[in-house]
């Protein structure tokens, strides 16, 4: 037997390490890393049907005649926006889709074992499928706008509201999303808050001048109120409706 002496010390520094990571490897159970084979066929004829907001790609595969055993076997679908589903069948449904232009791809993906290592199989990837969704709604609603202060004039700040009501339309086809009101006197105060509308787009709310951190300015003040609504096709604006309002702060420098 040779003493461990006569053994150079970077020889046995590296044995050991050999050593260990093999036994390490073998006591925790390390499985190796899952081998990837492009050997099977590609789909073909992907093609792409819209109908309102869903989009239905159907293909075809030329199964070959031997194969291994497959654990699993599906279709990788990938959309050009990185969306990747795995769909059993030669069908995918794509549901509830925003309007644009969408492309698809699709290649077959299976998982089997063999001698005891998972190997995966997939195919190149199909030619791409695109459809487009289009809008529904040709042109953002239209927005009217009416307010009212509740008084002339106010020597009570916290009493000092507006009364706003009008009513957003939008066309046959489009749905009304939300509505929102801005606030803004061009002296740094300015704020806004949801408006509620009926199923015909009216809205009728009172709404507060000034915020719990606004510092209330005297005098005469210009307030300049908007309403804004937006659908599908986009967002738009109300005139801007202007209120002159004299405000006798009782805390301002007289």
């Amino acid at each position: 037997m040779v003493s461990s002496d006569l053994i150079p010390r970077k020889a046995r520094v590296l044995f050991f390490t050999i050593y260990y990571s093999l036994f390490t490897s073998f006591a925790l159970g390390t499985k190796p890393l899952s081998d990837e084979r492009n050997e099977l066929p590609a789909p073909i004829n992907l093609q792409a049907v819209v109908v309102q907001k869903t989009i239905t790609l159907s293909w075809q595969w030329p199964r070959p005649e031997e194969l291994p055993v497959f654990a699993q076997l599906g279709y990788e679908v990938k959309r050009q926006d990185g969306k990747t589903i795995m769909a059993p069948g030669t069908t995918y449904v794509d549901s509830d889709v925003a309007p644009g232009t969408y492309s698809y791809v699709v290649r077959v993906r299976g998982l089997a074992k063999e001698k005891g290592k998972k190997v995966t199989y997939v195919s190149d990837w199909t030619e791409p499928a695109s459809a487009a969704i289009q809008s529904t709604c040709g042109r953002s609603p239209t927005v009217e706008l009416m307010v009212e202060p509740t008084q002339k004039a106010y020597a009570s700040i916290p009493s000092l509201r507006f009364h706003i009501k009008g009513q957003a339309s939008v066309e046959k086809g489009c749905t009304l999303g939300s509505a929102h009101y801005h606030l803004d006197t061009g002296t740094g105060i300015a704020h806004g808050g949801p408006l509620k509308f009926d199923a015909q787009g009216r809205f009728d709310t009172f709404i507060n001048a000034f915020g719990p951190e606004d510092e209330i300015p005297a005098g005469r003040v210009s307030f300049a109120i908007t309403a804004t609504a937006e659908n599908e096709a986009g967002p738009a604006t109300s005139d801007a409706f202007t209120v002159d309002v004299d405000l006798r702060n009782p805390f301002a420098p007289h």
